[in-house]
């Protein structure tokens, strides 16, 4: 496998693709990325919670954390491969902390990871856990290796700058047993395929699905992996494949991605209720899930 967090600093090239928010890069064997890096060295672990309006609190609770299925998802996830009372998780960028609020109601000890500081604060005081500011990569976690029984990345591995890197500092806070599980966008999907499509067929004038799956503002989606990409960081970081599929979810309500392609208000009205009734027909598969086991 390449080793994609090196492929990063080689972008001499031209991009495969030039979309509205950023420019894609194909490697030799695949890999798809953008060339920005959010500049992670101006993170503070200092948590500050003064700019949590209520504007913000609305989009937590009801944009970000509005998906139920996906919490579901999540909690079957995890309790097919065992049980949650008396493990102790970690969740890398938590959010709200809302999945692991449940965790916690089922008996967890868990701890949250959040750089932005409007969700670390409102997790830490709605829900009452310890959340840290600092990436998985931090040194501050060398005397956590070995901790926890759950360490999970929650569409997140798209966004951060060196996935390879992350996956392997995670792997590091597992026990032997413990779990790694990761959701993200599937390139080996639909939506990134006829997003494909739609861009060679009219010479990069319709792009469609790349524009909402890629972008270079901060923490915004930086690579889209590959099922055979997932599988070789799960391998380079010691872990054992215990599940690897695709899966149809949606992280936002239907009409956040229609005013993202559509950018129209009254289209995104007269369209959403058949979007509704076609994903109830046709739950196309668009994300991925990865589990591995420490061994």
């Amino acid at each position: 496998m390449e080793n994609i967090d090196e492929l990063k600093h080689q972008t001499n090239g031209k991009p495969t693709y030039k979309l509205t928010q950023a420019n894609v890069y194909v490697s030799p064997g695949g890999f798809h990325y953008i060339d920005h890096l959010d500049p992670m060295e101006e993170v503070s672990p200092t948590i500050d919670g003064s700019g949590l309006t209520d504007a913000e609190v609305t989009y937590i609770e009801k944009s970000l954390q509005s998906n139920p299925e996906r919490l579901d998802n999540q909690l079957a996830a995890v309790k097919r491969h065992l049980t949650i009372a008396g493990k102790k998780a970690l969740d890398i960028g938590c959010g709200g902390g809302l999945f692991l609020a449940q965790l916690k109601a089922a008996g967890a000890n868990v701890t949250g990871v959040e750089l932005s500081d409007t969700r670390a604060f409102y997790a830490k005081t709605k829900y009452g856990f310890e959340v840290v500011k600092r990436t998985i990569e931090d040194e501050y976690w060398k005397n956590f290796y070995g901790s926890f029984d759950i360490v999970t990345l929650w569409d997140v591995i798209e966004h951060v700058n060196y996935p390879m890197a992350t996956v392997q500092a995670a792997a590091r806070m597992l026990k032997p047993g413990g779990i790694l599980l990761i959701d993200t966008p599937c390139r080996d999907a639909f939506y990134h395929r006829f997003g494909e499509f739609t861009y060679k067929l009219s010479g990069g004038r319709f792009p469609t699905f790349l524009n909402t799956m890629y972008s270079a503002k901060p923490f915004g989606h930086k690579q889209i992996l590959s099922l055979t990409e997932m599988k070789g960081l799960f391998e380079a970081a010691g872990l054992e494949v215990a599940e690897l599929k695709r899966f149809h979810e949606l992280s936002f309500p239907y009409s956040f991605y229609l005013k993202k392609l559509l950018r129209s208000e009254l289209l995104v009205k007269v369209l959403l209720p058949f979007v509704h009734i076609f994903f109830v027909i046709f739950p196309i598969r668009n994300k991925m899930l990865a589990i591995g086991r420490k061994v």
